[in-house]
């Protein structure tokens, strides 16, 4: 299983894969109270997922990297921060599974420990719909 990030032409496979991932897939539903009848409830349309990935950018080779030529912890941190800062999203790809989906960069925390000069980070995403062909009237 590989994690690809990617906008426009800039492509970047995580070198560490994170141990795992949670997709929540939820739908909007409203309840209402009504007068002698009780709650009733609404179904609504599917709501924006989020994804925390945690892993992070090996300053080594480690025996369990996914390839070997990738860039240094901070050439990584700095293509997460130019994306985010970008107003574009970016395009989530976990191969083997069916994750194929815009998101915005929603935060980007990094730092190290230990001395390793390895860069741990939490990738907070936000699935991103695009709103064509719907028309607002804003009076």
């Amino acid at each position: 299983m590989e994690f690809w990030l990617m906008q426009n032409e800039d492509k970047f496979q995580l070198p560490v894969p994170p141990a795992e991932y949670n997709l929540p897939n939820e739908i909007n539903v409203d309840v209402f109270n009504v007068e002698n009848l009780g709650e009733v409830s609404f179904i609504g349309k599917s709501k924006l997922s989020n994804i925390s990935l945690n892993s992070f950018f090996p300053n080594q080779k480690y025996n369990f990297c996914q390839y070997s030529n990738f860039p240094e912890p901070y050439e990584c941190v700095k293509l997460i921060k130019k994306w985010q800062q970008s107003g574009k999203p970016i395009r989530l790809v976990i191969t083997e599974t069916d994750v194929n989906m815009l998101c915005t960069i929603e935060k980007f925390t990094y730092g190290e420990k230990f001395g390793d000069r390895d860069v741990y980070f939490t990738l907070d995403l936000r699935e991103y719909r695009k709103l064509e062909g719907m028309y607002f009237n804003v009076s």
